[in-house]
């Protein structure tokens, strides 16, 4: 993705590609930077440049952030399910119990498979312990 940057630095997705394999690698703090640029080039954004945000957030403890930016996700798109499922997640993390069996109720009705498997195969994180995290919080959340 750097060297398609390097060839092309107007092209939005790119930014948030880079930015997906910034948050699976470790590297979470650089994707707010990538994310505003992605933002900027293509102002009619789609919902996952947000969720994509917002994950970084939760990979970064900043729990805030990034229920404001999942929020946001759903402004744009009520049934995106990553947005639904890590604002469940979020909120298990900060132990909101209520808000996280809402969130993961809403997740389920969009998406029957959501499961800690589910996610498993799908997020390629490459510390297990973060995916570790992860599933843990969807337990808190009802979703495991």
């Amino acid at each position: 993705m750097e060297q398609a940057l390097a060839l092309d630095q107007n092209e939005a997705d790119t930014y948030y590609s880079l930015a997906e394999i910034m948050n699976f690698s470790g590297r979470p703090e650089e994707t707010p930077r990538l994310i505003e640029k992605a933002m900027r080039l293509n102002p009619h954004y789609p919902a996952r440049y947000l969720w994509c945000v917002g994950h970084a957030y939760f990979l970064l403890t900043r729990y805030d952030e990034a229920v404001a930016a999942f929020k946001r996700a759903l402004a744009r798109n009520p049934d995106f399910v990553p947005a639904n499922g890590f604002l469940a997640i979020v909120y298990g993390e900060l132990g909101l119990s209520k808000e996280a069996e809402t969130a993961g109720a809403t997740t389920l009705q969009l998406s029957p498979q959501f499961s800690r498997q589910w996610i498993q195969q799908r997020l390629p994180y490459k510390d297990s312990a973060v995916l570790e995290r992860v599933q843990n919080a969807l337990r808190r959340a009802g979703l495991g």
